[in-house]
């Protein structure tokens, strides 16, 4: 039998020839995965014999690994805020970023208030799940242009029995919102159409739609920007994620039109988050 150890050496080995991303991380969760035991039982054992039959499995693993497939598209789930978030190739996969987004939304408002939340392009509804597992008494509604999208993050919601707070809407943007929020918040494609093609492989694996933010990146974003005072209670919140050199130009647009806003830093230390409101 090969061990655990060896295993890990010759699958980094082949990740790094690859080209892929975080080779010793995907490893070591690729290995957990076929072994059915967690990430650090996997670096604890490393002595450990595996089985032939988790070894094929490890196997099938890497080669899909190997082609640039996304980890949370070979596992099936992306862990996000605490919950186990359902990913398919319909959904964007969640990142360390957008949970910094939820995590310093949720410090402007009072746990315990009874606030009405929107996710405008939930995806997978990582978001507005994270958002309705921090506020017990909020409501919240999820809206994505995509048909399949929705049903993933249908899913995650049955999945952490959140269906009674959660609701889902398919809409293109606001043409189907009515009602108003407490909260915008919007991870939206913000990527510009002649970049998509210098992505790393693995987020080329990702959906276009969630992806694609027109010529400037801004093609998502300006509508739902312009419209969005309409639809936020007095004092609410619009929160923006966005890429690297887009949230000060973002920013000042918003305050040339009446809005108090200001940019914020991600766990990375890059400025990625808008925070408005509207005076």
């Amino acid at each position: 039998m090969t061990c655990v150890s060896q295993l890990l050496s010759a699958a980094v080995s082949r990740l790094k020839t690859a080209g892929s991303d975080e080779p010793e991380a995907n490893a070591e969760w690729l290995l957990a995965y076929a072994l059915g035991v967690s990430r650090t039982w996997v670096l604890a054992n490393g002595f450990e014999n595996v089985p032939a039959e988790k070894q094929i499995q490890f196997e099938s693993f890497l080669v899909r690994k190997e082609r640039g497939e996304p980890l949370s598209h070979i596992v099936g789930f992306q862990p996000f805020c605490g919950l186990d978030i359902r990913v398919t190739p319909d959904v964007l996969t969640p990142r360390p970023e957008t949970e910094d987004l939820v995590e310093q939304v949720s410090s402007c408002f009072d746990k315990k208030g009874r606030y009405a939340f929107l996710d405008m392009c939930t995806g997978s509804g990582c978001i507005a799940l994270a958002l309705a597992r921090n506020f017990p008494n909020a409501q919240v509604l999820a809206v994505d242009k995509s048909e399949v999208a929705l049903k993933v993050a249908q899913e995650n919601a049955r999945e952490h029995r959140l269906t009674e707070r959660v609701h889902f809407l398919q809409s293109d943007l606001w043409e189907n919102v009515m009602g108003t929020f407490d909260l915008i918040i919007s991870n939206p494609p913000y990527i510009p159409t002649a970049d998509l093609a210098t992505l790393t492989r693995e987020v080329q694996h990702e959906p276009r739609l969630a992806l694609d933010g027109g010529a400037d990146g801004f093609e998502i974003t300006r509508p739902l920007c312009e419209a969005a005072d309409g639809y936020l209670n007095p004092g609410g919140l619009l929160a923006l994620e966005l890429c690297k050199g887009q949230p000060w130009p973002l920013a000042r647009g918003l305050m040339e039109i009446g809005w108090q806003a200001e940019v914020k830093k991600d766990i990375f230390n890059i400025e990625r988050f808008v925070f408005a409101r509207k005076i």
